[in-house]
C-alpha cells in the first residue's frame, strides 16, 4: 500500500484530489499532492516513511501533542514540514482543509535541502509563510480540474512552494514559529471575523478589540506570526476573493468591489491590476 493510501485510510477520509505532481530535475520535485476536507476530533498516525510538507488552508485549529513537550497549534494559513519516519498525534477542532504533499524518490535538490533543514525538528516544523499557503491552494485548486490540470504549471508551482518553504525556516522571508496557545487563540477569532466580514471596513482597532489587545500590540502580534500585516493580509484575501467571484460570478465589477470591502470600483482596479498585473474586466474577459 502506497504512503498516501495508508494515511487516508487511517484518518478514515478519502481526499478530495490526489495526484502526482513535478519532475525529478536537479531542480525539481516530486509530489504526492493530496486535499483532505474532514471534520474530526483526534488522530494518531504512524511513522510516515516519507517527508511530508503539509498546508492548513482553512477550518478549525488543529494541535499536536508533543508530550511531556506540551503541544503545537496551527490555525488556517500556518504550514508545516515533517521529517521521514516522525509519529504524530493530533487533535482537531471542527472542519478541516488540508493540503498534504509526500516527497517521492529521487529527492531533488531543493528537497535535500529542505530535508537537511529539518534534519533535527523530531515532528513536525511549524511555520507561516503567505506564499506557501496561496501556493499550496493554487496547486490542490489546479489539480481539481482533473484532466485540464496543466501539468507544467503544476511543476513549476511545486518547485516555487519548496522553495519558498526552504528560505521561511532559513529566515530568509518569512517567519518560522512555535506560537504560544494564547496567541492561537487570539488569531483564531480574528482571523475567522476577518474571512466572514470582508465586506466590512476591518479597522485596527476593531480587530485589536476583538483580539483582546491595543491596536499597536495587534500589528506586532499579526505581524510576528503571520509574516505580514493585517492590511496586507486583508487586502490578499479581498482579492482572492474578487477573483474567485470573477470567475464563478456574472456579478459587476462593481458589485464584486462592493462585496469585497473595496472602497470603490476603483480601488479594486488598482489593487487588482498590482497584484495580477490585469484589470478584473480583463481578467473576466480571459476567463470567458
Amino acid at each position: 500500500m502506497k504512503v498516501w493510501e495508508d494515511v487516508s485510510r487511517l484518518l478514515g477520509s478519502l481526499p478530495v484530489v490526489s495526484a502526482t505532481i513535478g519532475n525529478a530535475s536537479g531542480d525539481g520535485v516530486v509530489l504526492r499532492a493530496e486535499r483532505y476536507l474532514f471534520r474530526m476530533t483526534e488522530r494518531q498516525l504512524p511513522a510516515v516513511p516519507a517527508m511530508v510538507l503539509l498546508s492548513h488552508l482553512g477550518g478549525g485549529r488543529a494541535s499536536e501533542e508533543l508530550s511531556p513537550h506540551g503541544s503545537i497549534e496551527s490555525i488556517p494559513s500556518f504550514s508545516g514540514a515533517m521529517q521521514a519516519n516522525c509519529p504524530t498525534e493530533w487533535q482537531f477542532a471542527g472542519a478541516m482543509d488540508v493540503a498534504v504533499f509526500y516527497f517521492l524518490e529521487p529527492l531533488g535538490e531543493p528537497a535535500l535541502r529542505l530535508q537537511n533543514l529539518i534534519r533535527n525538528t523530531p515532528t513536525l516544523h511549524l511555520f507561516n509563510d503567505p506564499l506557501v499557503n496561496a501556493l499550496a491552494r493554487q496547486i490542490v485548486d489546479e489539480l481539481g480540474k482533473a484532466h485540464g490540470a496543466d501539468d507544467i504549471y503544476l511543476a513549476r508551482l511545486a518547485s516555487l512552494m519548496v522553495e519558498q518553504s526552504c528560505r521561511t525556516i532559513e529566515g530568509i522571508t518569512g517567519k518560522g514559529m512555535r506560537p504560544d496557545n494564547l496567541q492561537i487563540g487570539r488569531l483564531e477569532v480574528v482571523l475567522a471575523w476577518i474571512q466572514n466580514n470582508l465586506a466590512a471596513a476591518l479597522s485596527i482597532d476593531e480587530l485589536a478589540q476583538r483580539a483582546g489587545v491595543s491596536a499597536p500590540h495587534f500589528r506586532r502580534l499579526f505581524l510576528q506570526s503571520m509574516g505580514v500585516t493585517p492590511h496586507q493580509h486583508i487586502l490578499g484575501l479581498r482579492l482572492q476573493r474578487a477573483s474567485e467571484l470573477l470567475t464563478r460570478t456574472d456579478f459587476s465589477i462593481e458589485r464584486i468591489a462592493q462585496d469585497c470591502g473595496f472602497s470603490s470600483q476603483s480601488h479594486l482596479t488598482a489593487a487588482f491590476k498590482a497584484a495580477y498585473g490585469v484589470t478584473p474586466a480583463k481578467f473576466k474577459d480571459k476567463i470567458k
